[in-house]
């Protein structure tokens, strides 16, 4: 769907659009093999913790097998099966750089004249990545997810309202409705890019008669719908439960969706990469699912104790056309200190998902963006990204390309998918830079606001060394 086609359009056009290739996107996720592996999953989660050890093993060692007899990358993969889960730190591990220079090498043979779906990542580390899968891959995805939401018991099929990274509502519109429906999955959609102070008052009317059963959203995004609602003593929005991901959830922003919409709060960790899977269940613990991979938390390539903090590093089991093995996230958990939880599974426990540091970009209008890293979908060829607000109207886009140029095709899309979130008022420059400093605990934060305190998180960061500007001088 054409993005500059679907804001040229009419909204009742646009709802059409939305319809259309909702429904393609509905049959692709929850079509074929989907309902098959929700069973096995709602079957799986009541296996002992001995049961799920040797069914991972078993998978391991499968995963391990097609991986050296079929993708180019994994040939030097040692031969020999694995019997415990331990045996992993065997193998190296895989980067996000590997990933990018590797391209299809990571691709299984098996899958060459199959039709391949590319997944683009947002680079929530600083690395935007192209992930190659299939649609029965997309279908166990989406099983998982279907499990996570009974965890969460909501409906099948029911209502529920959407805060993400899409732009559905072109950027300088300055009227409601922000948001759009999406009938084939019952979806209110709902611009993240629109939020302000003036706004708030139609996406609470908007939400209240609506009335989902759940809301998924990423935390920046639901926070001040949320504070409105508390200020003002509203109780017309009941949902049975609100999903977070992608960005770190916070204790007290929990208690603030929990105060606003009186329903329990379950958060999720994932990515595009389909490596690794970690769901909150009805007693709030994070569980990793081992029917989706294995998940291992390091420090400095050996495994923390129970209760230490280290890196996920993830072994995929559901994307046989991509593989990825001991693959470092560049994400932070701490490790369960047992895999003793009153939900009864015996899925291994992550204490906390430490997550990012990204700060929020405010507009000159007083929008709050946060969640910027869908921008570099549209872009490849980006070693590492990170975009700093250093003005009220003005953000640079710093980008380490290896020293490859962007062309100016690329950088106009860049600046365009940016702009199109920020709006009309806020200048862009893309700047390239042979690296981007990372904060004193040696995290890249990829969104830093220098300009508004109440917009930062709490560690600090340096300029970049040696930028060279790419478009319009300031």
């Amino acid at each position: 769907m054409s993005q500059r086609l679907y804001f040229a359009s009419p909204v009742w056009l646009q709802q059409i659009m939305l319809w259309a290739y909702g429904t393609r996107l509905r049959r692709v996720r929850y079509g074929g093999i989907h309902r098959r592996v929700l069973a096995e999953l709602m079957q799986s989660q009541s296996a002992s913790e001995g049961e799920l050890e040797a069914a991972q093993v078993a998978r391991l060692n499968d995963t391990l097998q097609h991986a050296r007899s079929t993708v180019p990358f994994y040939r030097s993969l040692p031969e020999r099966r694995l019997s415990r889960l331990t045996d992993l730190q065997e193998l190296p591990i895989l980067t996000k750089s590997d990933i990018q220079a590797a391209g299809k090498a990571l691709v299984s043979r098996e899958f060459q004249r199959a039709r391949l779906l590319e997944i683009h990542t947002g680079g929530t580390t600083g690395k935007p990545l192209t992930i190659y899968c299939d649609a029965a891959t997309l279908q166990r995805n989406y099983a998982f997810f279907s499990r996570f939401q009974a965890w969460a018991h909501i409906p099948e099929r029911s209502r529920v309202a959407v805060f993400a990274g899409r732009t559905i509502v072109p950027p300088e519109q300055a009227l409601p409705p922000y948001w759009r429906r999406n009938p084939a999955a019952n979806s209110l959609l709902l611009s993240s890019y629109h939020l302000s102070p003036t706004t708030l008052p139609h996406y609470v009317k908007a939400l209240a008669e609506f009335q989902p059963a759940s809301i998924d959203s990423y935390p920046s995004s639901l926070e001040p719908v949320a504070r409105f609602v508390v200020e003002r003593g509203i109780d017309t929005i009941r949902p049975r439960a609100v999903i977070t991901s992608s960005e770190t959830l916070h204790p007290s922003i929990r208690e603030l969706f929990e105060q606003a919409f009186a329903c329990p709060v379950f958060d999720h960790y994932g990515a595009a990469e389909m490596a690794a899977l970690i769901t909150q269940c009805e007693r709030g613990t994070y569980h990793a699912n081992p029917e989706f991979g294995v998940v291992e938390v390091l420090h400095e390539g050996k495994p923390v104790g129970p209760g230490e903090a280290g890196e996920i590093v993830a072994t995929g089991f559901i994307n046989p056309v991509m593989p990825l093995v001991r693959y470092a996230t560049g994400d932070q958990a701490i490790r369960g200190v047992s895999n003793d939880c009153a939900c009864g599974r015996a899925f291994p426990i992550i204490d906390q998902i430490v997550g990012r540091l990204d700060d929020l970009i405010i507009t000159p209008e007083g929008r709050r963006v946060g969640r910027l890293d869908p921008i570099f979908k549209a872009v490849g060829g980006l070693q590492e990204t990170r975009i700093v607000q250093d003005r009220i109207d003005h953000v640079r886009v710093e980008v380490v390309t290896g020293g490859r140029p962007i062309p100016t095709a690329q950088r106009e899309t860049l600046r365009h998918e940016l702009a199109t979130r920020l709006g009309p008022l806020m200048d862009i420059d893309i700047v390239e830079t042979a690296a981007i400093p990372r904060t004193a605990s040696g995290k890249l934060r990829t969104v830093v606001n220098l300009v508004h305190k109440d917009a930062r998180s709490l560690e600090p960061v340096q300029t970049s060394p040696a930028i060279r500007r790419n478009g319009r001088e300031k």
